[in-house]
């Protein structure tokens, strides 16, 4: 079974009959306080459509009012996961000339890089339990380490897809559209579904 290239993620948002309108609407709220809520929620459907593999069938529709309250949900957790990370910084920034300036500062840099390899695996844990209080589930997150190889390899590929399309909204709405494919198709083989409900997993090659 071959995993899906960076190539084969962009293609398939193309493939969408309206991934022009999708993309131009993502780009479009991502930059306007509130409203991103709306391109970060779409982000989250089809995030939870490449989980289930529906994305075979084209992008998810955009459903404002489900994708508004998915945004909103989505912040509310990026805002808790970077809590902690955040604290340290401050007090690191309060703290300068004094020893515990190099402590502060390397545990909340730490943190940082743990909640961010951390989000996009939580993300999918929480899409397909339906519960908010899944993403911060310790014994359903540890299991990111059962495949992180595979998964790291895929934030990777992401993150290096969202740097070449820094400062473009629209560019980087349709990097991020492909990340959520690449992302889903990793997650989905290991998050908990449904009884009844586990996708088919797709081959290649």
């Amino acid at each position: 079974m071959g995993k899906m290239s960076v190539t084969e993620a962009l293609r398939k948002v193309i493939e969408d009959e309206h991934w022009t309108r999708k993309t131009l609407l993502g780009g479009l709220f991502l930059g306007i306080p509130v409203l991103f809520f709306f391109s970060k929620g779409y982000l989250m459907q089809l995030l939870r459509a490449a989980i289930r593999r529906e994305t075979d069938k084209g992008l998810p529709t955009w459903r404002a009012g489900e994708s508004f309250v998915l945004g909103a949900k989505a912040f509310a957790v990026w805002v808790l996961y970077y809590i902690l990370p955040a604290l340290f910084l401050w007090l690191a920034s309060i703290n300068r000339g004094n020893p515990a300036y190099s402590t502060l500062l390397t545990i909340g840099i730490v943190l940082g890089i743990i909640s961010t390899l951390l989000m996009p695996w939580a993300a999918a844990v929480w899409l397909s339990t339906g519960s908010v209080r899944s993403a911060f589930d310790i014994r359903r997150l540890l299991k990111v380490f059962g495949f992180f190889g595979e998964y790291l390899d895929v934030f990777v590929r992401c993150l290096l897809l969202v740097v070449f399309s820094a400062g473009m909204p629209f560019a980087g709405f349709f990097a991020a559209m492909a990340c959520m494919q690449l992302l889903g198709e990793v997650t989905g083989k290991y998050v908990e579904h449904p009884a009844g409900e586990r996708p088919e997993v797709s081959q290649r090659g």
